[in-house]
Formats: structure tokens, sequence, C-alpha cells
């Protein structure tokens, strides 16, 4: 077998929304996202996001900013009551 010591450094695959980098989506405003999503994701944001998802989406930020560069992010419990 091959020597188990020299460890190829493990490439996550790069992920986009829509042709839209990761990097690009942090930045982008919430009225602009509106524009890429589809109509009942785009209803939702109309109408306002309560307090739990939008805590939802400042973790999600905060571990994708906290994570190294080519590295995973932090695990972030989804799950909502």
């Amino acid at each position: 077998m091959a020597d188990s010591t020299a460890h190829k450094k493990r490439t996550f695959r790069k992920f986009s929304y829509r042709g839209v980098d990761l990097e690009q989506l942090l930045d982008v405003s919430s009225e602009e996202f509106m524009k890429m999503v589809t109509c009942r994701a785009r209803r939702k944001f109309k109408r306002g996001l309560k307090r739990k998802p939008m805590g939802l989406i400042k973790k999600l930020r905060l571990a994708k900013q906290a994570a190294p560069e080519n590295e995973k992010p932090a695990v972030v419990k989804t799950h909502l009551r």
C-alpha cells in the first residue's frame, strides 16, 4: 500500500448558489439576495424573518467568518423550534 505518513491535504468543493460564490453571498444585502431566490423564499423575506431564523443566519455567518481559509467551518445546529 501507499505510505500512510504522506497524507494529502483534503480539498473541499467550492460552494456557489446560482453562480454566486459563498464569499460574495455573505456580502450581498437582503434585497439583492431576494432577487436571487425563488418566489417562496422571496415571500418569506418580504413578510419578514422572525427572531429565530435571523439568529440562525447570524450563527452561520459567524461560523463561516471564523473558519480559516479552505477549511470547514464549525458545526452549527440548524433545527429551529
